[in-house]
């Protein structure tokens, strides 16, 4: 799983053309001349140099030399240009793969509603768990509480007036995506809800609601959220219902692109980045190309949430990031690793949202990089929260120049001097201007013309090689 980057083998640089190789050949037309010169003299010696016999065999030889140097150039400019094409190709595919990998949110304002007053303390570990703690099961103690429905209406009023200030400073109006998920399945009534409270406080943004199911939302967070243009708006909760005993929570992140913060508040804003699909079994594996792709330095200390992995995996996350050589906060949670199931374990896919908000919380303590490692029964991901910008240098970029197209040159020398040779042989164009003209257009056509179109060849024959290279490594 993983990213599924196709891992395509860079070819090795093309040697550079050899000008011994041409001298060669240049001896060997001479060579060839020569001997031709021996065999077909006449009986009674070479003939003179007025005699007309060594023109010709000049300009065959010439001729030959140059057609066996093109052939040279037009071999190695086809070898070159192969290998240029495929590693070019291979790094503006990691490229792209890289910027859609580091596509990012940035959360201007988060919002968490716990019934346990001590909730980040117990998380990192300052405080310590006790048999006598029984922390209160409802938020708001001080206000009256209806279960059902009313208490769903009652904490989105709360979270909505917490976050709206912090929306109309940055947008005005315009469309908003509001997320929610929840722990029940009145999904009906929760959106009449909303959107008679959008009705009775008269924000001014367009709303687009989404319930969400009791899943993991990092699926709907990578397919939908991260194309948007708009801020978007995530209630989390878990309100009180009849008969059931699991302690409250509400939170709410508010989500906004690049556009609507200035460039200071960006180099310190919290991103959320793009979430990354985890198989379990294969985690040293799954956390390296998580490392390896630079949503975050990985020379800063990072803290790692987990939540519902399995045993093993779940007791080998502080292992394997040992191998991993990742810096880690030594003195929050257990080593810098944080269970997060020890005390939201009941809570199913609820839990994404929620350690999005506590992460989100740590960062006003100096907390710059996080990673949340999460698995649910259907699916695992993987996601990056951090204050940093991505790291945009890890793979290093092709430093090469497209080479000389040496053997298009002398194909499109060879071809207007054969023009030259067919316009001496029409009266009418010979020593004219209408056969200047023609040699000048051939020369003007002919000499990018050909550079453009063998290479326009080798891509169109290249490229699907590529692509098939492409497939086979995604399935390795």
């Amino acid at each position: 799983m993983g990213w599924s980057l196709p891992n395509i083998p860079v070819k090795n640089e093309t040697r550079a053309w050899s000008p011994w190789i041409c001298l060669l050949i240049i001896l060997t037309g001479i060579f060839c001349g020569l001997v031709r010169v021996v065999l077909h003299s006449p009986v009674g010696g070479l003939p003179s140099l007025a005699s007309g016999y060594w023109l010709p065999l000049t300009m065959k030889t010439l001729t030959g030399i140059a057609i066996a140097i093109t052939a040279y150039s037009l071999w190695w400019e086809t070898q070159a240009v192969s290998v240029w094409n495929w590693n070019e190709w291979r790094q503006n595919m990691h490229n792209l793969w890289r910027a859609r990998v580091h596509q990012h949110l940035f959360v201007v304002r988060h919002v968490t509603l716990s019934s346990d007053p001590q909730l980040l303390p117990r998380l990192v570990g300052v405080v310590q768990e006790s048999d006598d703690d029984s922390p209160p099961l409802t938020v708001l103690p001080d206000e009256q509480l209806t279960p059902g429905i009313s208490r769903f209406e009652q904490l989105c009023r709360v979270l909505s007036d917490r976050t709206k200030g912090e929306l109309l400073k940055r947008y005005p109006s315009g469309h908003l995506t509001v997320l929610v998920q929840t722990s029940t399945s009145d999904n009906e009534q929760e959106l009449q809800v909303l959107h008679r409270l959008w009705n009775d406080e008269q924000f001014p943004w367009t709303p687009e609601i989404h319930i969400l199911s009791n899943a993991l939302p990092y699926g709907d967070w990578n397919q939908t959220v991260l194309s948007s243009c708009d801020p978007v708006l995530v209630l989390a909760l878990h309100y009180r219902q009849p008969g059931e005993s699991l302690p409250e929570f509400a939170s709410a992140l508010l989500f906004v692109p690049g556009s609507l913060l200035a460039a200071e508040e960006q180099k310190t804003a919290i991103r959320l980045f793009r979430a990354m699909p985890l198989n379990s079994s294969a985690l040293l594996l799954e956390l390296k190309a998580l490392r390896d792709m630079g949503q975050q330095s990985a020379n800063k200390k990072h803290l790692v949430w987990h939540s519902g992995l399995p045993d093993a995996p779940s007791l080998g996350v502080g292992r394997i990031l040992n191998e991993l050589s990742l810096p880690l906060y030594s003195d929050i949670g257990t080593g810098g690793v944080i269970d997060f199931d020890a005390h939201f374990g009941g809570y199913g896919g609820l839990s994404g949202w929620l350690m999005v908000a506590v992460a989100s919380e740590m960062t006003r303590y100096g907390v710059s990089s996080q990673w949340l490692l999460c698995e649910n029964e259907n699916e695992s991901w993987a996601v990056t929260l951090g204050n940093c910008a991505p790291v945009m240098d890890m793979e290093p970029g092709s430093a090469s120049r497209p080479p000389f197209p040496a053997g298009s040159v002398m194909l499109a020398l060879l071809f207007n001097a054969a023009v030259v040779g067919i316009i001496q042989h029409i009266p009418s164009l010979a020593f004219s201007w209408t056969g200047i003209v023609i040699l000048l257009f051939s020369l003007i056509v002919t000499l990018p013309g050909i550079a453009f179109l063998l290479r326009h060849i080798i891509a169109r024959v290249q490229h699907s090689q590529f692509i098939k290279a492409a497939r086979q490594s995604g399935k390795e």
